[in-house]
């Protein structure tokens, strides 16, 4: 399979984003998996009575994604700000290759402004099996969170896709953050954000196999990149010192002690 992430400018204006993902969704390949960022109606706003102004956008972009997935067979992620069911949600849609909504993941852990803004967040449901595909997702904030990270590896999953638009953190911690991510569930790893004017922060969209090498990483470039991959490739180990090869996830499983930590 192959893996397209996607990053947008953050400080142009949100229509001017929008227009740069929906043009980049329209060179997605057959079979191919493109993800694009968190909040791809309303990028680069940060006032919330802006950010509730672009909320309608969501609907146009969902219909237009649904339809390029159909066109053209192939699995497209999008997140967006959204009101679904009379309520605002941060959502991420997987469209299948008929351009069917297989999966709506609502990012579970809000800061502070989604909170504000009155975001609702998601029930926990981080999983989808897809033509023969694992995927589990996360969003931004949700990496933070070990319990979360440990759930997920507990799902099996074999792709996680992750919008961002995380634009504050350090590059290091962001490289750290989702080698870990990977490196844990054993599972490739999609971020997609936004790039940044700070070379220390923000930006870093990038693809990362099960063993935690980074496969691809945009850095700071506007645009998108791809990685070929076998989604069912998983990393083996020894499990421990003269023994035999197991999954990198069942040699950590193997040790669990919830009943000492809970």
């Amino acid at each position: 399979m192959k893996i397209t992430v996607v990053q947008p400018r953050y400080h142009d204006k949100d229509e001017a984003i929008a227009a740069f993902l929906m043009k980049e969704l329209e060179k997605v390949e057959d079979g191919e998996l493109i993800v694009l960022p968190e909040y791809s109606n309303a990028g680069g706003l940060s006032d919330p009575a802006e950010e509730l102004a672009a909320v309608p956008r969501a609907a146009s972009m969902l219909e237009k994604a649904s339809a390029i997935a159909k066109e053209k067979k192939a699995y497209i992620a999008i997140n967006v700000l959204e009101e679904r069911e009379g309520k605002l949600r941060n959502s991420t849609y997987l469209f299948d290759t008929q351009g069917e909504a297989a999966f709506v993941y609502d990012k579970i852990h809000l800061p502070p402004s989604e909170v504000a803004l009155g975001i609702v967040p998601g029930d926990g449901a981080c999983v989808c099996d897809l033509d023969g595909i694992r995927f589990g997702f996360m969003t931004c904030y949700d990496i933070y969170y070990n319990e979360q990270i440990e759930h997920l590896a507990s799902q099996k999953p074999d792709i996680i896709i992750l919008p961002s638009l995380q634009r504050g953190e350090r590059v290091d911690i962001l490289h750290a953050q989702l080698k870990l991510l990977s490196f844990r569930c054993n599972a490739f790893t999609a971020r997609s954000s936004m790039s940044m004017e700070s070379e220390e922060k923000g930006g870093c969209s990038m693809i990362v196999a099960p063993d935690g090498q980074i496969l691809q990483d945009l850095g700071k470039t506007v645009g998108a990149v791809s990685a070929e991959v076998d989604p069912k490739e998983k990393y083996m180990r020894t499990a421990g010192f003269g023994c035999g090869m197991v999954r990198n996830d069942a040699f950590i499983d193997m040790g669990l002690k919830p009943e000492v930590f809970g």
